[in-house]
């Protein structure tokens, strides 16, 4: 397959099919078709078939024509389906399909998929690190599998941003549901040290402080920080949650959050942490998280 003889095929058309596959008709792509239960089943006058008709697109009644007509298969299905919708086109895969699972599942999901259409046709994991119905085709992607970087050179002249991040299908979500500890953990650690600041009457000033903070160093320099000195410093950082969770107690503010923060540091007291490194901070995460690894065995 080469960029002349792609054809585009969406296995889910909603708000991530239907704009993906009107980003790709406005960059030039030709053939695009999609298949959903819903859109099969829309007649001639239902605003979903208007709708793709309006951007471009051809709707498929089976995954048998989905499959016949496409040779690259995008799931854009909701996370439940991700397996059924697999299973409805697995038979009529072959080796001349690229089939991209972009869905939001579990990393074990995507190996069950990537099992089942083993030996059968090309599997590749995908994760959309944005909301698509903002940024559309331009969301950056991760991708993952033997064969991810077909796919990244088949979509790359049509401006969809593909990151190679493993040879192994499940790296790409594994990634992405990694990167959701930090930043939904990050939105409930605001929530919770928001809230005790109005409640203490200092929200602007604490929201104004923390934004200085992260704004005044890349962050990279403040992952290094945050992991390397924590480890470090966990001995005399566990008193200052102490008297965070007197505060916030006393004010009716949740302590969810801190609690979870407080038991880290003292798990990392037991590990030995900051005698390990005697008041000096390693040069890279890299020792510390290889540490913690070591002493959970």
């Amino acid at each position: 397959m080469n960029d002349s003889t792609l054809r585009l095929g969406l296995l889910g058309f909603g708000e991530a099919g239907q704009r993906f596959a009107e980003d790709f008709v406005k960059a030039g792509l030709k053939n695009v078709i999609a298949y959903s239960r819903s859109a099969a089943a829309a007649g001639p006058n239902d605003p979903l078939r208007v709708h793709a008709a309006a951007i471009g697109v051809e709707l498929a009644a089976t995954p048998k024509e989905l499959c016949k007509r496409a040779n690259l298969i995008i799931a854009v299905t909701p996370g439940k389906a991700a397996l059924p919708a697999l299973r409805s086109v697995k038979r009529y895969l072959g080796k001349d399909h690229i089939y991209v699972d972009a869905n939001t599942v579990s990393v074990k999901i995507i190996e069950r998929a990537a099992t089942l259409v083993e030996g059968r046709t090309t599997f590749v994991d995908a994760a959309i690190m944005s909301a698509v119905p903002l940024d559309g085709i331009k969301a950056p992607m991760l991708a993952s599998g033997p064969e991810a970087a077909r796919f990244r050179d088949l979509v790359a002249p049509y401006g969809m941003k593909v990151q190679i991040v493993g040879d192994k299908a499940g790296a790409a979500s594994a990634m992405k549901l990694i990167r959701s500890v930090c930043m939904k953990g990050l939105a409930g650690l605001l929530l919770e040290s928001l809230e005790a600041a109005q409640r203490c009457g200092v929200r602007d000033a604490v929201a104004a402080d923390m934004a200085a903070f992260i704004d005044d160093r890349p962050f990279q320099q403040v992952i290094k920080r945050f992991v390397c000195g924590t480890a470090v410093h966990a001995s005399r950082r566990i008193h200052e949650m102490d008297d965070a969770l007197e505060l916030l107690k006393s004010v009716g503010a949740p302590t969810r959050m801190t609690r979870a923060t407080h038991a880290m540091f003292k798990e990392l007291i037991a590990m030995g942490m900051p005698e390990r490194y005697n008041g000096r901070e390693p040069d890279s995460i890299e020792p510390v998280l290889t540490a913690i690894i070591e002493a959970r065995k």
